[in-house]
């Protein structure tokens, strides 16, 4: 029989995986550095008639229906073409950007946020990311914003490294909490400034 002691250490105990959640933030108006690939790539903003390819990229989890509305609500979508196949792309939003049930990024005029980036795998681990990340930034820019903002779990580590490397610096930390284990609370906010 399982004792009570042991009942209530299970309640509080953390889940194995991490489940911190990490804010990132880029200043735009600072120098940005764009590394060329081997590969030649050329670039543009995605149209309606691209949202279908990126929704079946990995079994994306939002569907081209979903990307579309997006397009149509302001967001935009980077892509990086090859012989006029899509090889990777960046998607980013001006609008406040839900992240959970529990907890909404506000975007001010000016402030852009990262939402997903891809690159095909035959093109990884080539600085196509960070060629794409850059020209992203770049255009941001061009389009008036001052700040990227990107989030992700802090344990992707090819990620965060990505971003880190871009110029990006960890501004807050979100630790996920439950309630006895099942009911989700609002995260703890750990500021990474202070």
């Amino acid at each position: 029989m399982v004792s009570l002691r042991h009942i209530i250490e299970g309640l509080y105990r953390r889940p194995e995986r991490s489940a911190a959640w990490i804010e990132l933030v880029r200043d735009l108006t600072a120098p940005i550095t764009v590394v060329e690939p081997d590969i030649a790539f050329s670039r543009r903003w995605a149209g309606s008639g691209d949202m279908f390819v990126l929704a079946a990229f990995q079994g994306f989890v939002k569907g081209a229906d979903f990307l579309d509305r997006a397009l149509e609500r302001g967001d935009r979508f980077l892509l990086l073409e090859r012989s006029e196949r899509i090889c990777a792309f960046a998607w980013v939003t001006f609008r406040d950007y839900p992240l959970d049930l529990l907890h909404t990024l506000h975007l001010d005029p000016g402030i852009a946020y990262l939402v997903y980036i891809f690159v095909f795998p035959d093109h990884q681990g080539r600085g196509v990311g960070s060629y794409l990340l850059g020209s992203l930034m770049e255009c941001l820019r061009e389009m008036g914003c001052h700040t990227l903002v990107s989030g992700m779990y802090e344990d992707w580590e090819i990620s965060v490294g990505l971003h880190l490397k871009a110029g990006f610096r960890i501004r807050r930390k979100f630790v996920k909490r439950r309630l006895l284990r099942f009911i989700p609370c609002p995260p703890k906010v750990v500021n990474m400034d202070e």
